[in-house]
Parts: C-alpha cells; sequence; structure tokens
C-alpha cells in the first residue's frame, strides 16, 4: 500500500509570480527615491536636480512597466484618473514638441512625466498596507530630513555645494530649497502628512518623532518670511476636517462649511482699511517681514498680468510647457514699473501658470484629473493626507505656484493626491484541507 503523501507546491507562488513582486518591490522603493529626491535636491530647482528627477521619475515608470508585464495585468482602481492624466501628458509632450525653445519645453514635458508618472505608479502599485506604509515612511523620512536641515541651517550648518539667497540663516531658513516660500510651500505637505498620521493611528513609539515634526515644520516655517506662511498653519488643521468626514459625514460637512465661512469672513476683512491694518500690525507674529498686504497684492496683481497677457494670446493651445521663462517678456508693460521690471521666474498662480503655457486644454485636462481623483480614494492615511493637501494648495495656487512651477515639491504633492488608493481587499484565507488518502489498487 502507498503512503499518504502531502502536495506541499500546491498554492505555492510560481517563479514568475515572485519574480513580478520583487519587481513591483522594487519599483516602489525607486518611487519612494524620486519622492525624497524632489525636496531634499534643492527643490530640483537647479540643473543636477532637475535632471535628477527626471531620471529618477522615467526609471520608476520603466520599472513599474516592466513589474506589469511581469505580473500579466494592472491594478488601477481609479481608470477615469488615469486616463485624464495620460491625456494631461500626451498634451504636455504634444505642446513641448511644438514650443519656440524646444529644448526647455522637453526638459519640462520630462518633469510633468517623472510627477505624474511616479504619481500612477504608486497608484498601481501601493495597494497592501505594506506598500503604503513604506510610502508613508518615505514621506516622513524626507519630510524630517528636510525640517532637520532647516534647523541645522538655523545653526549655521550650511550644505556643501547647495547655493542660498543672502539673509541665510540670518534673516531666512530655507531647509533644503533655494528660496524660502518654496520650501514653506512644501511644508504643507508635511503639515498636513503629520496632523493626518497622528489622528489615524494609535499612540505609539512613532507618536513623539512625528509630534516633533509637526512642531518642526511649524517652527521652521515661521522663518521663512514668505506668503505661505499661513497655509502651512492652515493645513496642520484640515486634517481634522477629513478625519470628521471619516467618522462622521455630519461633522466633516458642519467643519467644512464652518471652514469655508471663515475663509470667506477673512477675505472680506482683508478688503477693509480697517482689516488690512490689522494684519499689517500682526503680520511680524507670523514670521512675515518683508512685506505689507498692499504691496502683497499689488505685486502679484503685476505679475499675474504676465500670465494674462499669455493666455489671451494663446487661449487654447498655450505659449508651450516651459516657456514661460522667455515668453512672458514679450508682455512687459511700458514703462515697466516696480515688479513688471524685474525678472519673473514663474506666474505666481498655478492656474495662470499652466494656462499661459498649455491652453486652456491644458488646464481642463489638469482639472479633471485633480477633480476626479477624489474618486474612490479610500481612507488611507495617505489618501487623507491628499484630501487634506489638496484644497490648501488650491487656495495658496492663488498667488504661488507650488503644483505647476516647484518641481521638488511637485512631487510630493501629485504622489499624495492622484497616487493614494484604498487598500485592496484581502483574500480570504482558504481552509487547509487534508490531502486525499490514495486508494491501494493492488491485488
Amino acid at each position: 500500500m502507498t503512503a499518504p503523501t502531502t502536495d506541499t507546491t500546491a498554492h505555492a507562488p510560481t517563479l514568475r509570480a515572485r519574480v513580478a513582486r520583487t519587481a513591483e518591490w522594487t519599483a516602489l522603493l525607486a518611487a519612494c527615491l524620486t519622492i525624497a529626491w524632489g525636496p531634499l535636491a534643492q527643490g530640483s530647482a537647479f540643473g543636477w536636480g532637475f535632471s535628477g528627477l527626471i531620471l529618477l521619475g522615467s526609471v520608476t515608470v520603466a520599472l513599474t512597466l516592466i513589474a506589469t508585464g511581469l505580473r500579466g495585468r494592472l491594478d488601477l482602481p481609479n481608470p477615469l484618473m488615469t486616463l485624464s492624466a495620460l491625456a494631461f501628458l500626451g498634451w504636455v509632450w504634444f505642446s513641448a514638441s511644438g514650443a519656440p525653445d524646444h529644448l526647455e519645453g522637453l526638459r519640462w514635458a520630462g518633469i510633468w512625466t517623472a510627477t505624474l508618472g511616479t504619481a500612477l505608479c504608486v497608484h498601481a502599485l501601493a495597494r497592501t498596507h505594506a506598500r503604503q506604509q513604506t510610502v508613508l515612511s518615505a514621506f516622513l523620512l524626507t519630510g524630517g530630513a528636510a525640517v532637520t536641515l532647516a534647523l541645522l541651517q538655523q545653526q549655521g550648518h550650511l550644505i556643501p555645494g547647495f547655493t542660498y539667497l543672502d539673509g541665510v540663516p540670518e534673516k531666512i531658513l530655507t531647509g533644503p530649497y533655494f528660496h524660502p516660500s518654496h520650501y514653506s510651500g512644501y511644508l504643507i505637505t508635511v503639515a498636513a502628512l503629520t496632523g493626518t498620521v497622528l489622528l489615524n493611528t494609535r499612540p505609539g513609539w512613532h507618536t513623539l518623532p512625528i509630534l516633533a515634526l509637526a512642531a518642526g515644520a511649524q517652527y521652521t516655517n515661521l522663518f521663512t518670511d514668505g506668503s505661505s506662511i499661513p497655509a502651512v498653519m492652515l493645513a496642520a488643521g484640515v486634517p481634522v476636517i477629513v478625519w470628521a468626514w471619516k467618522h462622521r459625514p455630519w461633522a466633516g460637512v458642519t467643519l467644512s462649511a464652518a471652514a469655508l465661512a471663515a475663509a470667506a469672513w477673512v477675505v472680506i476683512t482683508l478688503t477693509t482699511p480697517a482689516g488690512q491694518a490689522q494684519f499689517n500690525a500682526l503680520k511680524g507674529q507670523f514670521g512675515i517681514e518683508s512685506q505689507n498686504f498692499e504691496g502683497f497684492v499689488q505685486g502679484r496683481e503685476d505679475i499675474h498680468w504676465f500670465g494674462v497677457s499669455m493666455w489671451e494670446t494663446h487661449q487654447y493651445r498655450g505659449s508651450g510647457v516651459g516657456q514661460w521663462g522667455t515668453e512672458y517678456q514679450r508682455y512687459r508693460p511700458e514703462p515697466a514699473e516696480g515688479i513688471a521690471s524685474t525678472y519673473v521666474n514663474y506666474a505666481h498662480n498655478d492656474a495662470l501658470q499652466v494656462a499661459a503655457e498649455l491652453g486652456l486644454i491644458g488646464a481642463a485636462l489638469l482639472a479633471v484629473t485633480l477633480l476626479v481623483s477624489l474618486i474612490g480614494r479610500g481612507w488611507t492615511p495617505l489618501a487623507m493626507t491628499g484630501a487634506a493637501a489638496l484644497p490648501v494648495y488650491l487656495f495658496t495656487g492663488l498667488y504661488d505656484s507650488h503644483l505647476s512651477a516647484i518641481p521638488g515639491t511637485m512631487i510630493g504633492a501629485y504622489v499624495l493626491i492622484l497616487g493614494a488608493r484604498a487598500l485592496r481587499p484581502a483574500p480570504p484565507a482558504r481552509p487547509e484541507v487534508p490531502a486525499p488518502v490514495p486508494v491501494d489498487l493492488s491485488f
């Protein structure tokens, strides 16, 4: 009689499945490296950081495609967002092909591809708790490194090879970035992330370090003397509203309405002479030293003139991706005074930046992508962080261009906004079935 045997390989993963899993983890780690490179390579604003971000983002996309081919299928929980993002990237490359400064157009097409491409890769790959925790850890470690660099900078320790503005660190802090306003804009991500994690995880060994990171972000933000200082403070509070939407939708609606009412009251107050005088009297307490309210508004109006003029001339197609730096100068008023007479590196308004370079078509495609990204996000910490950061970046987009002109900030923001997804349901555990006893057919 033959002895009973057990088939131990019945449910073992195949070699191809193991290779595919390894390839997916490799692609995810490349995405994490890209997320870290963006802000830490001096905001990816200069040649080496800019090119490095394009390279790392391209490697991430290539590795994800290889892993998808090995796995044999693509897991995209929000195909509508994916299609709209791909349509936007297609328009970006079409714009680059006809841009007056062809090389600059290709470089910025590469940045947009690295940014949205990495976000789509995370969207496809981060389907399990372990993978989302890996991405979350990359964001936290990057934020911790950025804040640590700012604190070291305050003590007079500067990074060799980095370029710094005059006044660092005596008057301003820039962290890993070149410009303090850009560092402040990046801190929106850090503030939203730390607030979300603290609200949605149980207290543990990680709680104190994350509290320290949240405090460090707000502290160093006060030394940036930038227009995004209030936005970083706001980003620390918005996660409470998102948390309320998750647990008590009626409370989320109430808090959202209250926040909108408060914002409307602030805007109305600032349109009055008394409100502007009060702001000017208090702004120093929040680290804003170099400009008053009236000067800030006038400066933004002067800069926005360029964006409006460019868009009116190239309404549907735009002047070409990456063309702001050369094309805006065609629209200087005569005589040019104040900010209008200086070099303006970008539109200081996300909508105008995209519309001026990519026209109404590009702006509409990006707006649709952001809108449909809210579908089926789930309630993971990554998804909730993106939901908290998006309205704050839309607010700062009225007077700055963190989502369209600052590569180091774009990469993290778009990964959180577009890359977040609900976790894939875990397959039900199979009960162990004893191996059948073979029948002895011998006589």
